[in-house]
């Protein structure tokens, strides 16, 4: 296994995975949990790829600046909306340029869904696929789809987790030794 394997030890994120795991907490405690674990998760990978661009306004009596994001990126993020739908909307408001594709495990939504990708073809694409718990074989099926239909470098494909299974991580490994994963947690 050659993965990417980025295990995210910040003591607020130990501390909210392992209050997760340990305790049986009702629906609406465990929502805000994985809420907060996925933006702490997407704050960490995104650090390193985000790249803001500084302008400065001269004005009368001052100088006024603005922070862009870099206008030769697009970012996606590809995720099941049933599952993640607490930390989009977090997330969407903290980056409203970012789009959202909503998938399930169905293989003719999947190859719909994904075609929008394609629309713009002079900027580079990053993609972000955010799980909870990444257990299904359904995430190799979907790399394919983007690397192949998409011509997605799989460089730029990060995955973000809750937990991963240590059997997903092995067949992702066999097939995609340079894909990047974000988690907090090897079961």
């Amino acid at each position: 296994m050659l993965l990417n394997i980025y295990l995210i030890s910040h003591p607020i994120i130990k501390l909210l995975s392992k209050s997760f795991i340990s305790t049986q907490i009702n629906e609406t405690q465990n929502n805000y949990k994985y809420k907060y674990i996925s933006l702490f998760l997407f704050y960490e990978m995104m650090r390193k790829y985000l790249q803001i661009k500084i302008i400065y306004v001269k004005k009368v009596s001052y100088i006024e600046t603005f922070y862009l994001l870099e206008s030769n990126k697009e970012y996606y993020i590809i995720t099941n909306l049933l599952n993640t739908y607490n930390a989009i909307g977090e997330i969407k408001i903290l980056m409203p340029n970012i789009t959202i594709l909503n998938i399930n495990s169905q293989a003719q939504l999947l190859y719909r869904d994904i075609k929008g990708i394609n629309k713009s073809t002079n900027k580079m694409k990053r993609i972000i696929i955010l799980e909870n718990i990444l257990d299904q074989q359904s995430i190799i099926e979907l790399i394919t789809i983007l690397i192949k239909e998409n011509n997605i470098y799989i460089e730029n494909i990060h995955i973000i987790c809750i937990t991963c299974y240590n059997q997903i991580l092995d067949k992702l490994g066999k097939k995609y030794p340079k894909l990047n994963i974000y988690t907090t947690q090897i079961i």
